[in-house]
């Protein structure tokens, strides 16, 4: 069975230290495969790629850090 949570944000808890870029961006392309071909909320029309990849950066980056600097 798949876990819910990304590994990545196991380790970094797990060890209280922020995350690498690589791993920032794993869980990041998880948080995409997550949401496949949801739509945003409130869009009207096609959803921007580039706001999407930056979207799931955001996601990734409040997962591993717990907030937002």
């Amino acid at each position: 069975m798949p876990s819910t949570i990304a590994p990545e944000v196991i380790a970094c808890i797990a060890e209280g230290r922020p995350p690498t870029p690589h791993e920032l961006e794993r869980v990041a392309q998880r948080v995409r495969a997550d949401l496949g071909a949801a739509r945003p909320a409130f869009a009207w029309g096609d959803a921007d790629a580039a706001a999407a990849d930056q979207l799931s950066l955001r996601v990734a980056e409040i997962a591993l850090l717990g907030s937002r600097r």
